[in-house]
């Protein structure tokens, strides 16, 4: 499976649209958590298959309430990688796809799709060898890019 990536400023506008407007449905909800807009389509000079990370972030006691809400608004996602600080969640059929990862502040799952894509931003080197990544697993299997994914983060943003 060939995996088209485009950088992340070509569709600047169009993911900064979808995620306001899926932040907007998430605050309907769930006023008091944090949600910002994480992932490839949030970081300028990133190679990203062109989909919408939010990342929705709580004090652990909100984990089990918001989770619960997440289901009733989206689809879980990754089920099996679910942990005590973390769930994930898409929105089937959206244009472009969306992607939801609730985490437990200060989680490792918490920095990963937070504070990662931060350093990312700022560090060119990092952003490059993230890229290389991305084009070096364009045409292999969903698997085998998510299991050098979760390497690259885990070497790159060590637990904190």
């Amino acid at each position: 499976m060939t995996r088209e990536l485009v950088y992340s400023e070509t569709i600047a506008e169009r993911a900064a649209a979808t995620f306001a407007e899926h932040a907007k449905r998430i605050h309907e909800r769930l006023p008091e958590v944090e949600v910002n807009h994480s992932g490839g389509s949030s970081v300028p000079g990133v190679l990203t298959t062109g989909d919408v990370d939010l990342h929705v972030r709580v004090e652990e006691e909100e984990l089990a309430p918001a989770r619960e809400a997440l289901e009733e608004m989206y689809e879980p996602l990754h089920p099996h990688a679910w942990t005590d600080g973390s769930a994930f969640f898409n929105a089937p059929g959206t244009d472009p796809p969306v992607e939801v990862a609730l985490t437990v502040k200060g989680t490792v799952d918490d920095l990963h799709h937070g504070e990662a894509w931060e350093r990312m931003a700022a560090d060119d080197d990092l952003r490059e060898r993230y890229n290389d990544l991305k084009r070096a697993h364009a045409d292999g299997t969903d698997e085998e890019y998510a299991v050098k994914k979760r390497e690259f983060f885990r070497l790159n943003f060590p637990k904190p």
